[in-house]
């Protein structure tokens, strides 16, 4: 069946939202002539608008433990626009039952796709998409599991990845990135620094390090990216290195479209575990994403060209990690060497 209206919501992190997307090739094949709805937290929905294959975007705020007026509301509100499938990439209890408000005939839970099981929440869906047989999520991105998820509901055979991607950059980006780079020779490499669980990121003596290498091996010119709260760490990295002549400071001076403009232009993104990561992918970019705590698998950027570099401690992982700010070890961390993640950038830029 081919369906013509169809309502989309994830509301996650940026980084998941952008892995999630990975089922908008999937739904455009299938259904080449349906508008696509996406309801998205009111704070990503400068990213939702950027995603590839969306027609329209619902900012939606919600109350922690309340605001269930507002779901009913906003179901009744859904309504008058007809929807003849509902898809959920992360099935809270408010998208749950806004979907059964707006009275969507066909409503799809992917939750499986993110290693958990729907309570009370699976009598509100039509289906509860199943991996294809023989998958386990865990060996498997999260981008590649929610694609075979999409294909198995629509009996498509195609297996090969297709990344998600962002919308092309505007006139006005494109041209701040072309000025940027002007004259630029050598390899265009951009880096992102931190995260926000910083007691589990790579220290900033190790980028030094990697900073002067990228730099004496590829001739490369060198972007640091990232928000305002990133400037310390930022200006340690260039307080240890030779070549800071080399490396141009972004960090906290760049508006989102002009992230993406830089980025469809570099060579590579090395990357901690952050949303940038996927940013990189979705615009085309080759990334090597360092990880800690979180598993290089599931986790994995969603683009072709894409590569981790992991200690790959027991510990780390989906559902097994403590969490970073809870455990005091630093395992996860000083096992990334330097020398480990020149490998997986020399695999890339190779």
């Amino acid at each position: 069946m081919s369906y013509k209206n169809i309502f989309l919501d994830g509301i996650m992190h940026m980084g998941d939202m952008i892995m999630t997307a990975s089922v908008l090739p999937v739904i455009r094949k299938n259904c080449p002539d349906a508008r696509i709805t996406y309801l998205c937290s009111a704070n990503l929905a400068f990213v939702a608008k950027r995603l590839k294959g969306i027609d329209q975007v619902i900012p939606y705020s919600y109350q922690s433990k309340g605001g269930y007026m507002d779901v009913y509301h906003l179901g009744r509100k859904l309504a008058k626009q007809h929807f003849d499938l509902g898809i959920s990439l992360d099935p809270r209890e408010r998208v749950t039952l806004m979907k059964w408000f707006a009275r969507i005939p066909e409503r799809l839970s992917m939750e499986k796709a993110l290693g958990w099981n729907l309570g009370w929440e699976k009598y509100f869906y039509t289906q509860d998409l199943e991996l294809p047989e023989g998958w386990k999520y865990q060996e498997h991105s999260m981008a590649s599991s929610f694609q075979q998820m999409m294909r198995k509901f629509f009996h498509d055979p195609d297996t090969d990845f297709i990344p998600p991607r962002l919308k092309s950059s505007n006139q006005e980006d494109a041209a701040w990135a072309n000025k940027l780079l002007q004259g630029t020779k050598g390899k265009k490499i951009a880096l992102c620094i931190q995260t926000t669980s910083q007691a589990k990121d790579w220290p900033a003596e190790k980028f030094s390090e990697i900073c002067d290498w990228l730099i004496d091996t590829y001739d490369a010119k060198l972007y640091l990216t990232g928000v305002s709260s990133h400037k310390e760490k930022g200006k340690r990295i260039l307080l240890g290195m030779k070549h800071t002549e080399k490396i141009t400071d972004l960090i906290g001076n760049t508006t989102f479209g002009q992230l993406i403009a830089l980025l469809e232009k570099m060579d590579l993104l090395l990357s901690l575990d952050t949303g940038t990561a996927h940013i990189g992918a979705a615009s085309g970019c080759s990334v090597v994403t360092i990880f800690t705590h979180n598993s290089p698998i599931i986790y994995k950027a969603p683009g072709l060209h894409c590569e981790t570099v992991s200690a790959n401690l027991p510990c780390s992982g989906k559902h097994i990690c403590i969490g970073p700010t809870r455990c005091p070890e630093t395992k996860c961390v000083d096992g990334v060497s330097v020398a480990m993640v020149q490998e997986k950038v020399k695999l890339v830029l190779n």
